[in-house]
């Protein structure tokens, strides 16, 4: 407990108080991803007309859109009348700790994933993926969680009597990522597929996709060949969403053998960074 002597009255300029009710939607997070690039433009820019070409990372949004944002990215010196009188506040001083699990706004470059090998688990769970609940429906099951072998920890997704008519469909497990802003990333996994009692290329699939762009597709008839044995394998593309979040989901379906589980580990997605 400390006892601290001050009281203050400010006098905030206009442009301040503007200022403070910014809010943060995608083209302010894509601008501040890149500040050193957006200042400069922003200082400009927001002086009419804005009749400048919109850098990439904020090219898919109106041009009244990126104008508030740099409104807001670019703020005044402001004069600040302050008036101290005397008074005792007590007050207890408490350092805040960020979480280790909280994401950022916007990743242009670098990993983009958490946890992507499951080792790091709370409460028995690998935040901050979400795994699908088990289902059970007309003789067919499904499940998905993670397992262990020789200390490692990996995802699966497993299908049990899937040759059943009408079963309840895929398990699948996903993370909500922040807004992306580059343009390339590269997805690297490591994956292995089992099958029991039925034609392994036709009828056992596996899906990774970005919100509803998808990334790799496992399986017949046009899909990759299956990984019965454990492979990594990588897939570089251009991501053609409008921002984020974004959702990466691992899926799978066995429509018509009597088993079948695909496993998953050390999933990782870079981003290049912005215009590469």
């Amino acid at each position: 407990m400390k006892a601290l002597i001050f009281t203050a009255l400010f006098t905030l300029a206009p442009s301040v108080v503007r200022s403070t009710a910014c809010k943060a939607d995608n083209v302010l997070r894509a601008l501040r991803a890149n500040s050193a690039k957006a200042s400069p433009f922003c200082s400009t820019y927001t002086r009419p007309p804005p009749n400048q070409p919109l850098p990439t990372y904020v090219s898919q949004y109106p041009a009244s859109r990126v104008s508030s944002g740099c409104s807001c990215l670019i703020t005044t010196t402001s004069s600040i009348t302050t008036t101290l009188k005397t008074s005792t506040i007590a007050t207890t001083t408490t350092p805040s700790t960020p979480s280790p699990t909280d994401p950022p706004d916007y990743v242009c470059e670098g990993e983009v994933l958490r946890n992507g090998n499951f080792q790091t688990l709370v409460k028995g769970k690998p935040e901050p993926w979400i795994f699908a609940p088990e289902t059970h429906n007309n003789g067919q099951s499904t499940y998905a969680g993670t397992g262990s072998s020789g200390g490692n920890t990996y995802a699966y997704l497993t299908v049990d009597n899937g040759n059943a008519a009408g079963g309840p469909g895929r398990p699948y497990f996903k993370q909500i990522i922040p807004g992306l802003c580059g343009n390339t990333y590269t997805l690297n996994y490591t994956s292995s597929l089992f099958i029991r009692d039925g034609q392994p290329y036709h009828f056992c699939r596996a899906f990774i996709d970005l919100d509803d762009q998808q990334l790799v597709f496992i399986g017949g008839p046009n899909g990759d060949i299956p990984p019965w044995q454990t492979q990594t394998r990588s897939y570089t593309f251009t991501y053609t969403g409008t921002g984020g979040p974004n959702a990466l989901t691992v899926a799978f379906d066995c429509a018509t053998a009597s088993w079948g589980s695909y496993r998953i580990d050390d999933i990782s997605l870079v981003g290049a960074g912005e215009g590469n």
